[in-house]
């Protein structure tokens, strides 16, 4: 290295360590740096999120049934304080099930470490499972209903 390039090195690394030692960034700023990121391996993690996202809305796009029984419910994804973020129906007469249970692991191990990397926050609200049936051919979620006490 020549001293020139070295004397460039020192003084960047200076002013670096200066800035970084003389400025406290407020979490406000640090939030719109990290989401500035977004051109590198955060901006992967959301395309990888969207693909698998699109999968598991293809693999369950035929939710055709004749009976209850032919429905089932997928807890999809991951909230930051736990539990799923939606429901989805779908019918095993049309899914590839190991498939849409593979594809939503990959999509709930990602959506915890973006959850992970933004520091996302939610209302720690757990939805209740809804039950799978088939109506008018088609397989839907129905509300379960609680017995008061």
């Amino acid at each position: 290295m020549t001293t020139k390039a070295a004397w460039y090195r020192l003084v960047t690394l200076g002013a670096v360590l200066c800035f970084s030692g003389c400025v406290q960034l407020t979490e406000e700023q640090q939030r719109a740096a990290l989401l500035s990121e977004l051109d590198g391996s955060l901006a992967q993690l959301q395309v990888n999120l969207r693909q698998l996202e699109r999968r598991m809305d293809r693999l369950t796009e035929d939710r055709s049934c004749q009976q209850d029984q032919q429905c089932r419910v997928l807890a999809k994804g991951v909230r930051p304080c736990g539990g799923p973020e939606q429901y989805l129906a779908y019918s095993v007469l049309s899914t590839d099930e190991s498939m849409l249970l593979h594809t939503n692991e990959q999509f709930s191990s990602l959506r915890q470490r973006q959850h992970e990397r933004l520091g996302t926050i939610s209302t720690c609200e757990l939805l209740p499972e809804p039950l799978p049936s088939c109506q008018q051919n088609l397989c839907t979620l129905q509300a379960q209903e609680y017995a008061s006490r």
